[in-house]
C-alpha cells in the first residue's frame, strides 16, 4: 500500500475536497487500496443479500467499501465490504459517508490483508461503537466474530448468532 503525504482533515470532507479513488483516510493520511478479486466481491454480495434478505424491515445493508468515519480529527475514514444499520440507529437510508456507528460490519479478508492490520481496524470500528465486525477468512473457511472484548472464532460449518436477530451459517451462504 502506498500512502500519499498530504494530510486531510474533516472540513476537506465536509467541502467535497477528498481526492478520487479507491482508498482509506487514516490519521488524515490516504491509503490506497488495491482492487479487489471477483470472489471476494462474491462474497460480499452474497453476505449483503443474505443480511438485506433477512432485515430489510428492520435496517439497511450497503455492500462495496462502504466509508465510515471514524474520527473527525485526525480524519479516520474507513471502507467496509458489508455494513448493516438499524432504523433504530438511523430513520431514513443514510447517504454519503456513515457518521452513525452501524450495528454490523463484515470484511472479508483479501491475501494482502495482515492480522495485525486488520485488527487495527477492528479495533478502530468498535471504539467507533460499531456492536459487532465479523472477519471472514475464506482460505481457512473460518469467521472471527468481534464484539466489546470478546472474539468467538467458527468454521463456516457452524450456525452463529450474527446479530441478535439474525443467525447465519456460512457454509449456506457463500
Amino acid at each position: 500500500m502506498k500512502t500519499v503525504e498530504k494530510l486531510y482533515t474533516y472540513q476537506d470532507l465536509v467541502e467535497g475536497k477528498l481526492p478520487e479513488g479507491l482508498y482509506e483516510i487514516v490519521n488524515g493520511e490516504v491509503v490506497e487500496m488495491a482492487p479487489t478479486s471477483f470472489d471476494h466481491g462474491w462474497y460480499e454480495l452474497d453476505l449483503g443479500a443474505y443480511i438485506r434478505g433477512k432485515l430489510r424491515i428492520k435496517g439497511y445493508t450497503a455492500v462495496g467499501e462502504v466509508g465510515i468515519l471514524i474520527r473527525k480529527k485526525p480524519l479516520t475514514i474507513r471502507a467496509v465490504d458489508v455494513v448493516y444499520i438499524s432504523k433504530e440507529k438511523v430513520k431514513e437510508k443514510p447517504k454519503g459517508i456513515l457518521q452513525v456507528p452501524p450495528d454490523l460490519v463484515i470484511e472479508i479478508l483479501s491475501p494482502s490483508n495482515t492480522y495485525t492490520e486488520m485488527e487495527e481496524k477492528v479495533q478502530e470500528l468498535l471504539d467507533f461503537g460499531v456492536e459487532r465486525v465479523l472477519l471472514v477468512d475464506p482460505r481457512l473457511r473460518k469467521a472471527f466474530l468481534h464484539k466489546k472484548g470478546i472474539v468467538e472464532v467458527y468454521s463456516f460449518d457452524e450456525e452463529f448468532e450474527l446479530l441478535p436477530e439474525l443467525k447465519i451459517k456460512l457454509s449456506e451462504v457463500l
